[in-house]
């Protein structure tokens, strides 16, 4: 009974986990995007307010906006202007002392886990 049950466990247990971390990423990016539409609004016509109030409430709109945020960012990191501009970025974070370890290991990680 013991191993039915621990085989069981070992089945569930990863996709159980993996519905939880991706429901809480979907919860987290809306709630990002929740937050950028309350603070926009203030500034917005009355039209555009209702429209953006209807786009409020979609499910699955942050992850929408985040990865045309990604995919705008690396059209904008691809060319000679951008790749400056990251340059720049990335002098101006090795020369404050905290962000600087913080920043460089975590871009060294993530060079290595997305490097061809």
């Amino acid at each position: 009974m013991k191993k039915y049950l621990l085989a069981g466990l070992l089945v569930w247990l990863p996709l159980a986990i993996t519905i939880w971390v991706l429901s809480w990423l979907l919860g987290a990016l809306d709630g990002v995007f929740d937050t950028i539409v309350a603070t926009t609004q203030a500034v917005l016509p009355e039209g555009a307010r209702a429209g953006l109030e209807r786009l409020r409430h979609i499910p699955g709109i942050g992850v929408v906006v985040m990865v045309l945020v990604l995919v705008l960012t690396g059209v904008f990191a691809a060319n000679i202007f951008g790749q400056w501009w990251l340059r720049q970025w990335d002098q101006i974070l090795g020369r404050i002392p905290i962000v600087r370890s913080i920043y460089n290991s975590v871009k060294q990680v993530s060079d290595t886990l997305f490097s061809s």
